[in-house]
């Protein structure tokens, strides 16, 4: 950004913090980015979106997996960040202080997600969660024990490339061309671009531009997916419209608010979902 909007933008009031006698109290809005319940619906809304346009059939096992795994996910990285003292965003102050009540809660939904994986996804899918779960691992592994080895967007980076593998691994035996992965690789890019944004809108000025990153994504959609693939290309030009049109507006909006609308600009598979699968 540049200075003057950054200034700008310090001068805004947080609107998702109310402060009263005791501790702070959070607009209704963000709670969803606070309990970490925002991520969990994109991934889920995706994964049904890349099933139908794809032909698969996850299957309800599937999809209340995939829920509860990017939760598990994002709750301990919260969780992790808070107790090695990194963040300090409303998301991050609410695991610093409830910790102690998270964590059982945590392990239930672990502990419940293990047993359904074992007994109730088929083989093939039991396969590519455990791939996943190994490349979780190393992720979690480096950011968080050895985190000086991450570059600077490193992270941003591995958590869109995980998070586009797991909401489309239910398809992945269906896709069968080129413009079936490249709907998969935008979608990461998209991702990427989603965590970038909230870095950047949250952390300062940055040489990096998000609504030109965004842009190019929605060409690429537009160029090469809106002949075989029409409702990804207006899922994936929806969402990069949306990035486009926050960048334009984000020195005019609380970093809290800019937070939330950049998750939100991932739910256009909602409008796309209805006609998905009648043309793919």
């Amino acid at each position: 950004m540049r200075t003057a909007e950054l200034k700008a933008q310090a001068r805004i009031p947080d609107l998702g913090v109310r402060r009263g006698r005791g501790r702070p109290t959070h607009a209704f809005w963000l709670w969803p980015n606070v309990l970490s319940l925002d991520a969990p619906l994109v991934a889920v809304l995706w994964q049904l979106l890349f099933a139908r346009c794809f032909r698969a059939s996850p299957g309800i096992a599937a999809a209340t997996l995939l829920v509860a795994a990017v939760w598990l996910i994002y709750s301990a990285d919260r969780m992790l960040d808070a107790w090695r003292g990194a963040g300090k965003r409303p998301r991050h102050q609410f695991y610093r202080r409830h910790w102690r009540a998270v964590l059982p809660v945590w392990g239930a939904v672990f502990a419940a997600a293990a047993f359904l994986s074992w007994f109730a996804l088929p083989p093939r899918l039991l396969d590519r969660g455990l791939w996943l779960l190994a490349a979780v691992a190393l992720y979690f592994a480096t950011v968080h024990v050895a985190p000086k080895w991450v570059c600077k967007g490193g992270k941003e980076a591995l958590v869109a490339i995980l998070f586009a593998l797991g909401a489309s691994a239910a398809a992945w035996s269906d896709i069968r061309n080129a413009p079936d992965l490249l709907a998969v690789i935008l979608f990461s890019c998209l991702c990427w671009i989603n965590c970038a944004a909230i870095e950047q809108w949250e952390g300062g000025p940055s040489r990096f531009r998000i609504g030109i990153a965004a842009a190019c994504v929605g060409l690429a959609a537009v160029l090469f997916l809106h002949q075989r693939r029409p409702v990804l290309c207006g899922a994936e030009l929806a969402s990069a419209l949306a990035f486009v049109l926050l960048d334009s507006r984000a020195f005019r909006m609380p970093p809290d608010l800019l937070r939330v609308l950049a998750d939100a600009a991932l739910l256009s598979p909602i409008f796309l979902l209805p006609v998905a699968g009648m043309r793919s």
